[in-house]
């Protein structure tokens, strides 16, 4: 659906108020210019756990596509559903759900609230691993799964 210009418009001004906000606050001991640059990074963090967890979403939805994964009941698609939780019915949708809400929001917390440390050891690298696994475990789902149904 195509929106007019005027709606894109007004949907940035709402956007951009909470980071006006921000940054006005920011400026009370810093520049604008350090205050901008540093919540662009939380911004690119975003992009970047984003990235991953769409990379981990691809797999599992390719699991699904197959056949290897089954529909789970209350699910409305054979699709994964990352906001299930701790109630994910295979583990490595649990895997997937973990990712999205421990290790993905420790990066971009530990971003926005400037602590590199914290956003890399409990968040980024951990994503990354547990991405690896997930990786991991759709090679192994597709290993036992019968190559006739494929």
């Amino acid at each position: 659906m195509h929106l007019p210009a005027h709606a894109h418009a007004g949907r940035q001004r709402v956007g951009r108020r909470p980071r006006d906000r921000m940054v006005k606050t920011c400026t009370q001991c810093h520049s604008a210019t350090f205050a901008k640059g540093e919540l662009a990074k939380g911004d690119r963090m975003v992009r970047e756990t984003d990235r991953l967890m769409a990379e981990g979403i691809r797999t599992v939805a390719a699991l699904y596509k197959d056949g290897i994964l089954r529909q789970a009941e209350g699910y409305a698609y054979p699709f994964p559903n990352v906001l299930t939780f701790n109630e994910a019915h295979t583990p490595i949708e649990l895997k997937l759900s973990s990712m999205f809400f421990g290790s993905r929001l420790y990066a971009i917390q530990g971003t926005f609230h400037n602590s590199p440390s914290y956003a890399y050891t409990n968040g980024w690298s951990v994503m990354r691993g547990e991405l690896t696994e997930i990786n991991a475990m759709a090679s192994e789902l597709r290993r036992g799964y019968p190559q006739e149904k494929k």
